[in-house]
């Protein structure tokens, strides 16, 4: 089958876009109004995008309503923001948080997490999250009138003790396992793990790998 984007309406785009670009990270990001009063929303149109500058790439919507929601307009009226990582620690406040909470109620009172101070900005993070991005606006790009894209530049990480190898200064991998957001209500967990180095221009002659060849060393 062959499809044509022009051709679909905007709700089929989304439905195979977001199916088939699969798995994408879960940003559970923290915002502060002006106020002072502290969010907290999923975002599964995300990822990383540049180390120099250190940024990463959010993507958002309106609500069903048409209104922009909470944590786009706490962004563009600070600046600041958290990108808190989801494991099975927090997987329930996720799922929480993403209910449609009236915009003068948190959904933190609701979602059972804490919040401790970040160290770069005043924006707090999640106490629980195994891994903390503080970011800055680096950009905001308004694609549609319903679409905007927003570029923020990391100032500074959280990474949790237990996920952390202070010898090696390096990430465990085996006790890292951030959630992904497959499409709709599906959700996936890291599989079973593979590591193989980039092979050579003479390994791929002399072993002749092919398309869905996973050699081992």
């Amino acid at each position: 089958m062959d499809l044509t984007i022009s051709e679909l309406s905007q709700y089929d785009r989304y439905k195979f876009l977001s199916a088939l670009v699969i798995p994408r990270p879960v940003a559970f990001i923290t915002t502060r109004n002006k106020e002072g009063l502290h969010n907290a929303a999923p975002f599964s149109f995300f990822n990383l995008f540049s180390e120099d500058p250190a940024l990463v790439v959010l993507g958002f919507s309106h609500k069903p309503t048409g209104q922009s929601k909470d944590t786009i307009n706490n962004i563009r009226s600070t600046g600041k923001f958290v990108v808190n990582m989801v494991d099975k620690n927090i997987i329930g406040a996720m799922h929480i948080a993403s209910a449609n909470f009236p915009d003068d109620v948190s959904e933190i009172d609701f979602a059972g997490i804490d919040l401790s101070p970040s160290q770069h900005i005043d924006v707090k993070r999640i106490t629980q999250s195994p891994v903390s991005l503080e970011c800055k606006v680096f950009e905001i790009k308004d694609l549609s009138e319903r679409r905007a894209l927003v570029l923020g530049e990391v100032l500074g990480i959280h990474i949790d003790d237990r996920i952390f190898d202070p010898a090696t200064r390096r990430i465990i991998p085996e006790e890292y396992s951030p959630i992904a957001r497959l499409f709709g209500n599906e959700y996936a967990w890291l599989g079973k793990r593979y590591t193989k180095k980039i092979p050579t221009l003479d390994e791929i002659k002399e072993h002749g790998l092919k398309a869905g060849d996973v050699p081992s060393d």
